[in-house]
C-alpha cells in the first residue's frame, strides 16, 4: 500500500465507525423507548411498591435505631411511696466484736494430759471439769506430805508437854513449833496440786478454742483453752475528742455488720473513758450489744451507731432513689405518667433511707429503679411498686 493510498483510506474508516455507532445509539434508544410504551401499569406499579417498601423499612430501621415511629414510648420504671415515719443522726464507728468476759484457761501445775473432756463450741458451766492432768506423782507426794505432817504433829505435841513442865528449853521447843508448822504447809500444798489436776472452768461460756491435745506435756504458761460468755458482748470503739460531749451513758446505739446485712442489733454505751490518748485524740466508748439469739460472733467486725438525736415522723426516701451529679442530689416522681425532677433538700440520714425536706405529699412515687435514663418530662410506665422494711415501721 502507498502512501497516497493510505491517506484516501484513513477519511473511510472514520467515516463508517461513526456511521455504525450511531446506529447502534438508535436501536438502543428505539428499544428502551418500546420496554417503556409496552406497559407503564406495571411500571407505576412497581414504582408504587418500591415507595410503600422504602417508608416501611425507614419506619423500621428508625424504629430499630432509636428514630421516631410515630408514637414515642414509654420507660419503665420501678417506684415507692414517700412515707413517714423517724429518722435518727448518728455517730458511726466501726470495730472488732467482743465478750465481756473472755478467760484463758492455764493448768496450774505440769504434767502429761490424761484426759480432755471438753471441745470447741461446747457450752461449760462454772467448775466444770475440762482436762485431766496425770495424777500419781502428785498423790505420792500428797502421801509423803501428809506422813511428814503427822510426824512433826506429834513431835510437837511430846515436846510441848515437857516444856509445860519446864523440862524444855524455848528454844528446843520453837524450832518443834516451827518445824510442825512447815510440815503442815508442806501437805496442804501437797494436797492443794493433787486438786490442780483437774483443770475446771474459771466462768461459765463457751469453749472457744482448745490448744492442747491428749498426751501433751504442758507447763503452767501453756494456754489450754479459751472461754468466753456470749451473753455479755460489747463494742469497744474510739471516739475523736471533738464528739466527747455528744457521748454520754445508756445512750442508745445500734449495731451492724456486712455478714448479717438486714439484721440490725440494739445496744447501748456502757461504759466512757474519762481518759483522752494524747497521741491519737481519742477516748474510749464501750458500747453494751443486745443479742438474745447469739447470732454475733465475737471477731466480728461491726459498726456501732450511737444515736444523737431523732426526728419523728420525717418524710423518708430510699437512698436507692437518689442521683448524684456535680455534687448534687437529685430524684425523680411520677406525675401523670411522666417523670419529675427535684433537686433533694435533705435532712438525717442512716443507711438505708434519707430525710426529704422538699414540700411533696406523702404518697408521691419515687422512682427507685430506672431513674438514670430520665429527663425532666420523660414519659414513664409504672412496672412495679415496691415496699421497703423500714416503711412498715412508721
Amino acid at each position: 500500500m502507498t502512501d497516497d493510498e493510505g491517506g484516501i483510506l484513513k477519511p473511510v474508516r472514520t467515516f463508517f465507525l461513526l456511521l455504525i455507532l450511531t446506529g447502534t445509539i438508535f436501536v438502543l434508544s428505539n428499544c428502551g423507548s418500546s420496554d417503556a410504551n409496552s406497559n407503564p401499569k406495571d411500571t407505576d406499579s412497581t414504582a408504587v411498591q418500591d415507595s410503600s417498601q422504602m417508608k416501611k423499612n425507614g419506619r423500621g430501621m428508625r424504629g430499630r435505631f432509636g428514630g421516631r415511629s410515630g408514637k414515642s414510648s414509654a420507660v419503665p420504671v420501678e417506684v415507692t411511696a414517700l412515707t413517714r415515719g423517724n429518722i435518727s443522726s448518728y455517730l458511726k464507728y466501726s470495730s472488732t466484736l467482743q465478750t465481756e468476759q473472755t478467760v484463758d484457761v492455764y493448768p496450774r501445775i505440769g504434767g502429761l494430759v490424761e484426759a480432755i473432756y471438753v471441745e470447741e463450741g461446747q457450752w461449760v458451766r462454772k467448775g466444770q471439769k475440762l482436762l485431766q492432768i496425770e495424777k500419781e506423782t502428785y498423790e505420792l507426794a500428797e502421801q509423803k506430805a501428809h506422813i511428814e505432817y503427822q510426824k512433826q504433829e506429834s513431835d510437837y505435841k511430846r515436846l510441848k508437854a515437857l516444856e509445860a513442865e519446864e523440862l524444855l528449853s524455848e528454844e528446843e521447843f520453837g524450832n518443834a513449833e516451827l518445824a510442825y508448822k512447815q510440815a503442815e504447809i508442806a501437805w496442804k500444798q501437797a494436797v492443794l496440786n493433787l486438786k490442780f489436776t483437774t483443770v475446771s472452768a474459771p466462768i461459765s461460756g463457751v469453749v472457744g478454742e482448745r490448744s492442747v491435745n491428749l498426751g501433751d506435756r504442758v507447763q503452767t504458761a501453756a494456754t489450754l483453752f479459751k472461754i468466753v460468755n456470749l451473753n455479755e458482748k460489747i463494742v469497744p470503739v474510739f471516739a475523736p475528742q471533738d464528739e466527747y460531749t455528744k457521748v454520754y451513758n445508756k445512750q442508745q446505739a445500734t449495731i451492724t455488720t456486712g455478714i448479717l446485712p438486714d439484721e440490725r442489733f440494739a445496744g447501748y454505751v456502757k461504759r466512757i473513758s474519762p481518759i483522752v490518748d494524747p497521741q491519737s485524740g481519742t477516748f474510749k466508748v464501750t458500747v453494751a450489744v443486745n443479742d438474745p439469739q447469739n447470732r454475733l460472733r465475737p471477731g466480728m467486725f461491726v459498726n456501732a451507731e450511737l444515736i444523737v438525736s431523732t426526728h419523728e415522723n420525717a418524710r423518708l426516701i430510699p437512698k436507692s432513689a437518689l442521683i448524684y451529679e456535680n455534687e448534687r442530689i437529685y430524684f425523680f416522681v411520677v406525675e401523670n405518667d411522666t417523670s419529675k425532677k427535684y433537686e433533694l433538700e435533705k435532712g438525717y440520714e442512716d443507711a438505708e433511707k434519707v430525710e426529704m425536706l422538699n414540700d411533696l405529699q406523702v404518697g408521691a412515687k419515687i422512682v427507685v429503679l430506672g431513674q438514670n435514663g430520665l429527663k425532666d418530662g420523660t414519659k414513664v410506665k409504672i412496672i412495679q411498686e415496691k415496699s421497703y422494711a423500714w416503711q412498715d415501721d412508721k
